[in-house]
């Protein structure tokens, strides 16, 4: 999570004094889900790692996230930190962490709800601790669509319900023993998809 500790400070003051200027309706949130990722696996992971499924190593997996950002009233920009980590069977452990900027089109169907959709781009880091290999982590790209509802629940909170899409890029890690050399295998992050709700504070 340093990452997030490096990144969001910087986010969070341009976003601000952004929302100042315009006169705009700022906004702070989290969400909580269940998110599934989709992995390419190398032929020697898939001959020296038969018993793990890379698939179901995030499958449903509880995820959360953080996220500030700007509302225009017909469309809103914002930044999102987003943290997954979950293992099939211990044999193997994987984390993922992305930084990314969102743009929604907002469509009002009522006083107080709102319909989104937008686009995502950003960055992962992704990383292996598994117990018998040594640690691994890379940085990748990723970028995708989502779409949900904003509920306004009183003049300052918004229930937020969504669903996201991404691909990957570029983010791979390696699975090398930590008694003897070579690498027993890869496993490059190709797709994650994520049922999220969320809550979103604006001021």
């Amino acid at each position: 999570m340093h990452i997030a500790k490096k990144l969001i400070p910087l986010a969070v003051a341009s976003l601000v004094a952004s929302g100042v200027a315009a006169q705009e309706t700022r906004f702070v949130g989290g969400v909580l889900g269940k998110s599934s990722s989709n992995y390419n696996e190398s032929s020697r992971a898939a001959v020296q790692m038969p018993g793990v499924n890379f698939d179901r190593i995030i499958d449903d997996s509880t995820s959360w996230g953080l996220r500030v950002g700007v509302d225009q009233s017909s469309s809103r920009y914002y930044v999102n930190y987003d943290y997954v980590s979950d293992s099939y069977h211990r044999a193997a452990k994987i984390r993922e962490q992305g930084l990314s900027a969102s743009y929604d089109l907002l469509f009002p169907v009522g006083d107080t709800t709102r319909l989104f959709g937008g686009a995502t781009a950003g960055l992962d880091y992704l990383s292996q601790k598994t117990s018998g290999y040594r640690n691994d982590n890379d940085w990748g790209l990723n970028a995708g669509l989502q779409a949900g509802v904003l509920q306004l629940l009183g003049e300052s909170v918004e229930l937020e319900a969504g669903y996201r899409y991404a691909r990957h890029n570029n983010s791979a890690v390696d699975f090398k023993p930590r008694a003897g050399g070579g690498t027993s295998g890869t496993a490059r992050l190709r797709s994650n998809e994520q049922w999220y709700l969320g809550l979103n504070w604006r001021f």
